[in-house]
């Protein structure tokens, strides 16, 4: 983890990285990739767990 000087803080600037490549996600697309996957099945898995954010451990 990028930190400022001196201290155990996030870099602010690195955060807001972060915080844009998120931003940018779009869920629809990513959901027309999924059901146009070679493998449906684990593609909305997967899915979901990204845009529920939460994770079963199963795929």
């Amino acid at each position: 983890m990028t930190t400022q000087r001196g201290g155990d803080t996030p870099d602010p600037l690195l955060i807001a990285d972060i915080e844009d490549i998120f931003d940018s996600l779009d869920p629809l697309s990513l959901l027309n990739d999924a059901l146009n996957s070679e493998y449906p099945g684990s593609a909305a898995v997967a899915y979901e767990q990204l845009v529920s954010g939460e994770w079963d451990g199963d795929e």
